[in-house]
């Protein structure tokens, strides 16, 4: 099987019959057409299993795995180590693209012998509305990885797997973590890192389906604590990163506290008086840590918000928990 697709796309499939037809409908219309589908099913209880069965009786690109435990990460990791292509690119089963997204991004990837290209996406809503995010040039842009690196880290290019290609060989450094939400911004920018080049197609491909109950609309204090781990996760990088200044390194590290910070205080305000004692103390120590680091790097009242939650919590936790209205 090795070397007859040009791009293996995974789909992880968990409850979605409402709208798995019209994404892979849009999958098996690409002008690419020597890619590979993998359906990655995993304990749905609707139509979902046999409407990926009915697909992959009439189109032979088409492959269906089926799984006996949920998950994105674990449906995207089993799709990974099956695939065969040299590239892999990621569709959500609720999401649609246009005919000629993978055929765009894969020509160009050949052409710049880039690890990963990304495109633009969109917001369309159930109502039929789209949203559209900016003016597009339709032009094509080379980048070095510390570029995109910098602007993931910033929330100036989306941490989604979707909209994407990556090199294969990305994936044997890191697969999806397992067992945790918002799971792609916690890995999607190591990836970046280590690549040489990246190039970005200014043209939107990607129909991104905005709807009430999916995981990024229904925030719980689990999901807002695996937030929370996702942005801490990112310090590391930051401090290690060879290719980073000085001065990109303290103004990365303001802003990755600055957001851990800012979970942090959603997880409370979410909780209230019932807060989970072992998350909390997980991000506590956490904070504890972001105090050994370079005063500079830490913006000054952060820096008296890390102090006092690490050594004042009961006295700040009845000030900005208890008195203070959200």
């Amino acid at each position: 099987m090795e070397g007859i697709y040009s791009v293996s796309i995974i789909v992880p499939v968990h409850n979605s019959a409402v709208y798995l037809r019209k994404c892979v409908d849009s999958i098996r219309s690409q002008t690419l057409q020597n890619i590979e589908i993998i359906l990655v099913e995993n304990l749905s209880t609707d139509d979902s299993s046999t409407i990926c069965d009915e697909y992959a009786s009439v189109d032979s690109r088409i492959k269906v795995l089926h799984l006996n435990e949920a998950g994105p990460s674990i449906a995207r990791n089993a799709g990974i180590k099956y695939a065969s292509a040299p590239y892999i690119g990621f569709v959500d089963s609720d999401d649609h693209i246009a005919p000629t997204m993978y055929k765009d991004m894969f020509d160009t990837a050949v052409k710049n012998r880039a690890e990963v290209v990304y495109c633009n996406f969109c917001n369309e809503y159930e109502n039929g509305n789209i949203e559209f995010f900016c003016p597009e040039s339709k032009s094509i842009y080379l980048r070095s990885g510390k570029d995109v690196l910098k602007d993931i880290l910033c929330e100036k290019v989306s941490s989604t797997p979707c909209a994407k290609i990556f090199k294969k060989e990305l994936f044997s450094s890191f697969l999806f973590p397992q067992g945790v939400f918002f799971e792609d911004h916690a890995v999607v920018y190591k990836w970046i890192a280590l690549c040489d080049k990246v190039v970005w197609i200014d043209q939107t491909y990607y129909y991104y389906l905005q709807r009430m109950g999916s995981t990024c609309h229904s925030i719980n204090p689990t999901k807002r604590y695996h937030f929370f781990l996702a942005e801490y996760s990112r310090l590391s990088l930051v401090q290690n990163y060879s290719l980073f200044s000085k001065d990109e390194r303290s103004d990365l590290t303001k802003l990755i506290v600055k957001n851990s910070l800012w979970h942090f205080k959603e997880f409370m305000c979410i909780s209230g008086y019932s807060y989970d004692k072992d998350m909390f103390k997980d991000m506590k120590g956490k904070f504890e840590k972001c105090l050994s680091l370079p005063k500079s790097d830490i913006r000054k009242g952060d820096y008296k918000r890390l102090k006092k939650i690490v050594h004042f919590w009961p006295i700040y936790f009845v000030i900005h928990f208890c008195f203070k209205k959200r």
